[in-house]
């Protein structure tokens, strides 16, 4: 791992919208299975709160989602549909807050898409299946580790599985509407903003590939028409909680796949987020079809992409899946992203970015893409992690424990 003498730039603040944050360095969403019932548990926020604690400037936490009755990722991720729900989401943004980072909602509504198990009928755009994973699109350090451990590949789970119900018009403005509806409750908790999903080959992003949106009514066909559900919800969202309050997209940069969206479609699309009233853009790239892109084998995969991102939109643009923080460094020194993201990384060291500031780059505990965290989850276990032992037992370490309410301003009231 190469390491520069200083890395001013990525300790330097940045402001999206109306929200400072500290450094240039985000954590991304991943989902933990640290909840019950779909309310998250106080092992879900210390995990959050050790990244937190660890230095990231901002924490983009895992969707709050508000599902179809009987979808069956309910029980996995938090769910954050009425106000039945805010308390717990009120304690993640004090805790996060009194660690010194911001927090961001990633905002899931709906449900999967075409996205689902073998034996599951999800409900999207078009009817149009999963019919393979190939191969040559799985990460190598996923084989390699599956190898090892003589273990069936992840994907295999996946593809072959019944074609998704088509959704209604009445459905998709429900699911509009259900994305407006989160983003308020996220501003009422006092967290610090919200995150819409349409990324990785899920619903949301079904509606904007081409490869996957094959409908004849006005929410299909034309780029215009794949793009409506996209720019109805972000209007819808941005008008339930004004002007002033944070909404970012996760938006794929690039597809990969044969049909698929591109980064020139994507820019268009991520222009008119802007002019609809998006603060900012959070990069990534692939589906399950094309897996080693969504989970990237190396760094900078995405650093092309977020160049063309940047020339296209004047908001903040974070890109995703840089471990070396040389590579970094120079990836906004070079201005080809604003910011920077980290998953798996800092699952494997929280502490990477508190290293980085204080010239420790060469203790960081490395993510060595095995993707177990991943296979955990997709099996329905808690997080967990090859080379970090503590992943899942941060809530009974008290240094991850929120040391007191948010200093100043003591406790969020809404307005």
């Amino acid at each position: 791992m190469n390491e520069p003498r200083k890395f001013s730039r990525m300790f330097e603040p940045i402001r999206i919208g109306n929200v400072e944050i500290k450094n240039r360095v985000a954590m991304a969403p991943v989902t933990t299975n640290f909840c019950q019932a779909g309310y998250m548990t106080e092992q879900h926020i210390a995990f959050l709160a050790a990244r937190a604690r660890g230095g990231a400037g901002l924490i983009v936490c895992s969707p709050g989602g508000y599902l179809f009755p009987g979808t069956p990722t309910h029980v996995l991720v938090p769910v954050l549909s009425e106000s039945a729900h805010l308390p717990v989401w009120n304690e993640l943004a004090e805790t996060i807050h009194a660690f010194g980072a911001k927090v961001f909602v990633q905002v899931f509504a709906g449900g999967p898409g075409r996205q689902t198990g073998k034996n599951v009928k999800g409900k999207a755009p078009s009817p149009i299946p999963v019919e393979r994973i190939p191969r040559e699109n799985i990460p190598r350090g996923e084989l390699e580790y599956e190898a090892r451990k003589e273990l069936s590949c992840l994907w295999d789970m996946y593809g072959g599985g019944p074609p998704p119900e088509e959704l209604t018009k009445e459905e998709i403005q429900w699911i509009e509407d259900a994305y407006a509806h989160v983003v308020g409750l996220v501003k009422a908790s006092g967290c610090d903003g919200a995150e819409l999903h349409f990324a990785h080959g899920y619903l949301g992003d079904n509606f904007l590939s081409p490869r996957t949106n094959a409908r004849s009514d006005e929410y299909g066909g034309s780029f215009e028409n794949r793009v409506r559900f996209f720019r109805n919800t972000v209007v819808k969202s941005r008008g339930r909680v004004g002007p002033d309050f944070v909404i970012g997209v996760r938006l794929t940069g690039e597809e990969h796949m044969p049909g698929g969206l591109s980064i020139e479609e994507s820019s268009r699309i991520a222009k008119i987020g802007e002019e609809c009233g998006l603060d900012y853009i959070h990069l990534t790239a692939g589906c399950w079809e094309a897996a080693k892109w969504y989970l990237p084998e190396e760094d900078g995969t995405m650093l092309p992409q977020s160049e063309v991102m940047k020339r296209t939109v004047k908001i903040p643009v974070i890109t995703p899946a840089i471990h070396d923080p040389a590579m970094a460094q120079k990836a906004i020194e070079d201005e080809k992203t604003d910011m920077v993201s980290l998953c798996r990384p800092l699952i494997a060291d929280p502490e990477w970015v508190n290293k980085v500031a204080n010239r420790q780059g060469r203790k960081i505990r490395k993510c060595i893409r095995c993707i177990a965290c991943l296979r955990r989850t997709r099996h329905g276990l808690g997080l967990r992690c090859e080379v970090n032992r503590d992943v899942g037992q941060e809530g009974y370490m008290p240094q991850y424990h929120r040391p007191s309410a948010p200093y100043r301003k003591a406790f969020f009231v809404p307005k």
